[in-house]
């Protein structure tokens, strides 16, 4: 999944944690990609093709998820957007088991497809390199075209939800105005 995909879990992860920054959460959605390109850039991940196991393996993904709720549970000091935050990091992985592997370097921008010639093996490793490796493949089953539609769809219930949020919240706060108005004119 991408990162749009992953962002629309952080949004409408928002109405359940109302104490965590929304972008606290949007970086949470895509915070294993964050660690892919670090480890990367720094030499501890290898290639797509050889998988990301201390960013996206199972058992690390857990791991990170656990690191996140843990810091965010001290940060707000709220169990709730604790669970929320690690939540929305572990979510990273399960929309990546349902879309991986993704065919990003058979990807053309003048046909907006992709073109492997065969279904790409599973590329999730569940402990390291080397581990047994998962994934169900759906973007070995779409285009790029239908990809783009379901990450887009996702962004917008993630904001349709992000949206209703705050229009309760503000209602909520209207209301709590209107009655702390009619006590003080008693």
């Amino acid at each position: 999944m991408g990162p749009i995909g992953h962002c629309s879990v952080g949004m409408a992860a928002k109405r359940f944690a109302p104490e965590a920054p929304l972008w606290t959460l949007l970086l949470a959605g895509f915070f294993l990609d964050v660690l892919a390109i670090s480890f990367g850039l720094i030499g501890i991940e290898g290639t797509v093709a050889t998988g990301d196991p201390w960013s996206h393996g199972l058992f690390m993904s857990i791991c990170w998820s656990a690191a996140a709720a843990l810091l965010f549970l001290r940060i707000f000091r709220s169990l709730r957007a604790g669970v929320v935050v690690g939540l929305v990091v572990f979510s990273h992985w399960i929309l990546d088991l349902i879309s991986h592997p993704i065919p990003f370097s058979n990807f053309s921008f003048q046909t907006w497809h992709w073109d492997y010639g065969h279904p790409l093996p599973s590329d999730l490793h569940l402990l390291f390199r080397n581990s047994p490796v998962v994934g169900f493949g759906l973007y070995n089953h779409i285009s790029a075209v239908q990809a783009t539609i379901l990450e887009v769809a996702m962004f917008l219930l993630g904001t349709a939800v992000y949206v209703d949020y705050l229009v309760r919240e503000r209602k909520k706060r209207t209301s709590k105005l209107a009655g702390l108005a009619t006590c003080s004119n008693t």
